[in-house]
């Protein structure tokens, strides 16, 4: 999944939080983090996985209001 995000600088720390779940993350432009969510590999559901993966996101800002992350494709 690609997830655009708002600020930039906030990326490399999104990465990390999101690799230490069973997640592996990567930045893949300054504004663009990859998601591949492990428990996708079963068959899950992708519509599913990225409703986990705002909620998390949006967990994670928590001390970052300003933040926003958009779904931009959830293949």
């Amino acid at each position: 999944m690609k997830f655009l995000v708002s600020h930039p600088e906030l990326a490399p720390g999104l990465v990390s939080a999101l690799n230490e779940t069973d997640c592996l993350a990567a930045r893949t432009a300054p504004d663009t983090v990859d998601v591949f969510a492990l428990w996708l590999a079963d068959g899950s559901s992708t519509a599913q996985a990225a409703m986990e993966l705002l909620f998390f996101i949006k967990a994670w800002a928590s001390n970052h209001p300003e933040f926003r992350a958009t779904l931009l494709d959830a293949r």
